[in-house]
């Protein structure tokens, strides 16, 4: 199988390269201008802009199924998961491919949650803040994949530290323990194979 993985310079995104890689998949791996990666078999890197949708669509030629990998933190205007679906979700209805697996972080609410108060009055309080701006990001990009007819599944992490296990558990419920980096990447390829949590936005926690 080939997959397109959206954000493959970054922290996580270049794991998830090298542990695709060792699984057997071929890799398309879209960079905006650094790309960390050597040239290897089964590896084709594409450079873009993630709001274009002619790269996106050279990125997804042949593949099966996406991961993105993209995140808002340190980026101005904190909303590149949003601006992203809507580039990416067309390109990849225009190409037949349906599977994607996103990753975003656990203060996120999933879109099949109503919202209370007290998210709504934390939302507002932490709006003019950069974090606050990087869940609502976080968010809107979950609600977009929710009415876009694609086979997806949001995997919400809590902040990752370097050292520690690949093994994992997805669950409902918030964590605020720090989860080893090598358990968002086992967590998001082991989605390219499974079903079960298709339409939903789990937290990935350590076993």
């Amino acid at each position: 199988m080939q997959i397109t993985i959206f954000g493959a310079s970054g922290s996580v995104g270049r794991l998830v390269v090298s542990e695709a890689l060792k699984r057997g998949y071929d890799v398309v791996a879209f960079v905006h201008n650094h790309n960390p990666f050597e040239e290897l078999n089964h590896l084709t890197i594409v450079k873009g802009d993630i709001a274009n949708s002619g790269d996106i669509t050279k990125a997804l030629l042949g593949s099966e199924a996406v991961i993105s990998c993209l995140g808002s933190w340190g980026q101005p205007g904190r909303n590149v998961l949003t601006t992203a679906m809507t580039a990416i979700i067309p390109a990849m209805k225009a190409q037949k491919i349906t599977r994607i697996i996103t990753l975003t972080g656990s203060g996120a609410m999933a879109p099949d949650v109503t919202e209370g108060l007290g998210h709504k009055l934390f939302m507002k309080a932490m709006a003019p803040f950069p974090a606050g701006k990087v869940f609502h990001d976080g968010e809107q990009h979950m609600k977009l994949l929710a009415v876009s007819s694609l086979d997806w599944t949001s995997l919400r992490s809590p902040i990752m530290k370097s050292k520690g296990t690949s093994a994992y558990q997805l669950t409902s419920k918030a964590s605020n323990a720090r989860l080893p980096r090598s358990a968002v990447v086992a967590a998001l390829i082991d989605q390219l194979t499974l079903t079960e949590y298709i339409y939903q936005a789990p937290i990935i926690k350590s076993a």
